[in-house]
């Protein structure tokens, strides 16, 4: 079996087929226009009775393939046929055979093709007859698989030498595999340039590396490397056409946008990531199928993403995209939906002052209920904890921001209130107590002066809020073992 990306670097043999199998091409369509809808015969040699003649048409989008058709089997021709009055969309699709073999090919203009090939190794002496694109790619791989042979070679004689440590041999091999690389790439560019229209001249462009300049001699040296990074990140999709569907309907566009996210973003400012995603988003405004994806996947991805602070990217994009009216493909319980959910998580972004309120400090015995507000303190920096008994991690999370407190409260200048959810007051009060916990600010929780659950998006416990001096949000849901760390951080930056 070989996948798509695969082909691009392995070598397919050529033997030689009948050209003729019954193919439905011999009939032009009337004025000389390609005709309506799709056909694809197979003639699939050495097929098992077994597989009781299944074969599949799959296709390629964005991060998933999917079943697009079932064949239907002319025993007389013996030949499998694929067949409808609509067009398919342009890009990468996939034979399948019934014990999950395949092989990926191009379906582009030309979709009344015919493809020859033989069971188990689909791709292994593949034909195409009225089809362009593929007879154009198989050429470049018949013409090309030299290069790959020779270059499986030379790596693993360069695997040999650097494991005997001659290092004077292996540097003579990687001259010699860099010859051949640079051999392949201008193939690859005769491929472009002789079929400029064909998916494959198109992938070959999306894959040529970014060329990073030096950095200006006005750019300080300390700020080179970060210039170059700034280069690298804007010219990242600089071969890439995003106006171009097919990529779309092909494992390229989606591998190259995930390693935008997780290696070029990897770890970078909520600003510095929502502003990227922005600019590449406003260069797919050519294509509104591109322009889709490019939004709708940064909102998913980061409304799950579990580091703290880059709720804000998916909050920046939803409400310029959803809310904004630009999500053409949006249901209005959609952008319903994106709108309940940012008005209640906004307020909470790091950065913003959360709605203040009070609830009742009972560990206190006194006649008349003593109301805390959440903002009381006069500390640098207040750890907010929403906490439940009932809660596992609370259990085991709980003693340790006491530790922590005890033995860094004054030195770090921070401050703990505990707000338990739990409405047993006995159960809760012992709790503290048996805990020695009563040295900082436990609150009840069963009274309160506002909704926390909604204004503060309690859902879960423990939920974790640190202000600071001036009750905004400097950081959430982070773990006691990371708040000294933390703090060393933001004093550094503010003070």
């Amino acid at each position: 079996m070989k996948t798509f990306f695969q082909l691009l670097f392995i070598g397919i043999s050529s033997t030689s087929f009948l050209t003729g199998f019954g193919m439905a091409q011999d009939t032009p369509a009337p004025n000389g226009t390609e005709p309506e809808g799709y056909e694809i015969r197979v003639r699939l040699h050495n097929y098992p009775d077994s597989l009781q003649h299944s074969l599949r048409l799959g296709r390629y989008y964005w991060s998933g393939r999917y079943i697009e058709d079932s064949a239907v089997y002319d025993k007389a021709e013996n030949l499998y046929i694929f067949q409808g009055d609509e067009e398919l969309n342009k890009g990468m699709y996939i034979l399948i055979t019934g014990d999950d073999h395949y092989v990926d090919f191009i379906l582009d203009k030309s979709q009344h093709i015919g493809i020859e090939c033989s069971y188990p190794d689909l791709s292994n002496n593949i034909h195409f007859t009225n089809s362009p694109e593929n007879e154009a790619y198989q050429s470049f791989i018949k013409t090309s698989k030299h290069y790959f042979s020779a270059l499986d070679s030379l790596q693993a004689l360069d695997k040999a030498a650097r494991q005997t440590k001659n290092e004077e041999e292996s540097a003579r091999l990687k001259e010699n595999i860099s010859n051949y690389y640079a051999q392949l790439d201008q193939a690859k560019t005769a491929f472009i340039e002789n079929n400029p229209d064909n998916m494959m001249a198109v992938v070959f462009k999306a894959q040529q590396p970014v060329p990073v300049p030096d950095a200006p001699s006005s750019v300080p040296d300390s700020l080179k490397a970060h210039w170059q990074y700034e280069y690298y990140k804007n010219h990242y999709f600089d071969y890439f056409d995003l106006c171009d569907e097919r990529l779309l309907f092909s494992p390229m566009l989606y591998q190259r946008v995930n390693s935008f996210q997780d290696k070029v973003l990897h770890m970078q400012s909520p600003d510095t990531i929502k502003l990227a995603w922005e600019r590449l988003i406003e260069k797919a405004r050519c294509n509104k199928e591109v322009f889709k994806a490019l939004i709708a996947h940064p909102v998913e991805h980061y409304q799950r993403s579990q580091i703290i602070g880059q709720d804000a990217i998916w909050v920046y994009l939803a409400k310029k995209y959803y809310l904004g009216g630009e999500a053409w493909w949006a249901s209005p319980s959609l952008v319903e939906n994106f709108r309940k959910r940012i008005e209640r998580v906004e307020p909470l972004l790091i950065g913003n002052r959360p709605l203040e309120f009070s609830c009742p400090d009972t560990t206190v015995d006194t006649p008349d209920e003593n109301w805390v507000s959440v903002f009381s303190s006069k500390r640098r920096y207040t750890v907010v904890i929403f906490w439940s008994l009932s809660c596992v991690h609370c259990q085991h999370s709980m003693p340790k921001w006491h530790d922590l407190y005890e033995k860094h409260g004054k030195e770090w200048d921070f401050d703990v209130i505990a707000i338990c959810k739990d409405h047993d007051m006995a159960e809760w009060k012992s709790y503290i107590r048996r805990h020695n916990m009563l040295d900082w600010t436990n609150l009840c929780g069963k009274k309160a002066t506002l909704d926390y659950d909604d204004k503060w998006d309690v859902a879960t416990t423990p939920t974790i809020y640190v202000l600071d001096s001036q009750k905004r949000i400097v950081t959430k849901m982070i773990e006691p073992e990371y708040l000294e760390e933390f703090i060393k951080d933001w004093n550094k930056k503010y003070f």
